[in-house]
């Protein structure tokens, strides 16, 4: 199944488990190589944290699954004003 809207994905039931420990679900999600390298350049941390979107669907023939969307919403610093009174 291909993604048809960049930066998304898709999450369905494992088909097969072979312990308690493997996974529920299991997909992918592509993401566009601007998006990636920009959250990489403007990352604070070790770590790069991707904020994902999901939703409840299901395939043409009925197994349940999760539609991925990256959460590219950036929230906006407040300008830091200086002081009306600092001269």
């Amino acid at each position: 199944m291909s993604i048809d809207y960049p930066n998304t994905g898709l999450l369905f039931t494992a088909k097969k488990r072979f312990n308690d420990k493997s996974p529920h679900f299991n997909g992918y999600i592509e993401i566009d190589k601007e998006l990636l390298l920009h959250m990489i350049n403007n990352c604070e941390n070790v770590e790069v944290k991707i904020k994902l979107d999901g939703w409840k669907k299901k395939d043409k023939e009925g197994h349940h699954m999760v539609s991925l969307q990256v959460n590219t919403y950036e929230q906006k610093q407040a300008i830091q004003e200086s002081d009306p009174w600092d001269d």
